[in-house]
């Protein structure tokens, strides 16, 4: 969990064929929980900084 102070943020890290399953049970445990939905973010990684020549 990130930045906990308003909510929070968790970073997951899963496979992009499974991103739809996780997302949708997510959203379902969220609304069993009487929550408002959540919102998602998704983003491919790439590599790290470098030094430019």
């Amino acid at each position: 969990m990130v930045g906990g102070g308003f909510g929070g943020s968790v970073i997951a890290l899963v496979d992009r064929a499974d991103t739809g399953k996780i997302s949708i049970a997510v959203e379902q445990a969220f609304a069993n929980a009487g929550y408002k939905p959540p919102r998602f973010f998704t983003s491919l990684p790439s590599d790290g900084a470098s030094l430019i020549n």
